[in-house]
């Protein structure tokens, strides 16, 4: 009788190696349950009492400072816009402020300009008018010794053609 001798070992034991994956083996099933139900209670217990409201504070900080970063760029784009419209406003009145200083020094400039051309003209036809006193003075003169000179010629030459009586 060659008997194997792991198998005389393995009767000696009672069998446990002969039997199945103790996960598997439904006579242990219940303890494997408690010991389950026990580990989840645990576990659910750690996580709700602790890691649930840490993660929950951490989001309740991010999502008030998003809120707050969100609040306070749109109280800096509403302020950013007033200053624009600020800018804007003050542009257009230092255009306009200077579109009048423009139109005024226009106005004088045209102004002075008219008073330089009258003057001007006033000492022009006062000039042309004493030009013309002058020449109309010297035609007379001319046409005086003119008249002379052909009185003169003409007793000349009527005391040429006709003999003197004498």
């Amino acid at each position: 009788m060659a008997a194997d001798p792991h198998a005389a070992e393995g009767a000696a034991h009672g069998g446990e190696h002969a039997a199945s994956f103790p996960p598997f083996d439904v006579s242990l099933f219940a303890s494997q349950l408690i010991w389950f139900a026990i580990t989840f209670a645990a576990l659910y217990y750690i996580v709700s009492r602790y890691i649930i409201p840490s993660v929950a504070t951490v989001q309740d900080k991010r999502a008030s400072a998003l809120k707050s970063d969100l609040e306070t760029a749109a109280q800096k784009s509403a302020e950013a816009e007033a200053a624009r419209s600020a800018s804007e406003k003050a542009t257009a009145a230092a255009r306009a402020k200077a579109r009048a200083m423009v139109d005024s020094a226009r106005a004088d400039m045209q102004a002075k300009l008219n008073a330089e051309q009258a003057e001007a003209e006033a000492r022009l036809s006062q000039r042309i008018e004493t030009a013309e006193k002058q020449v109309n003075e010297e035609r007379a003169k001319a046409l005086s010794e003119v008249q002379s000179v052909a009185d003169e010629l003409a007793r000349d030459i009527a005391a040429k053609l006709v003999p003197a009586n004498g």
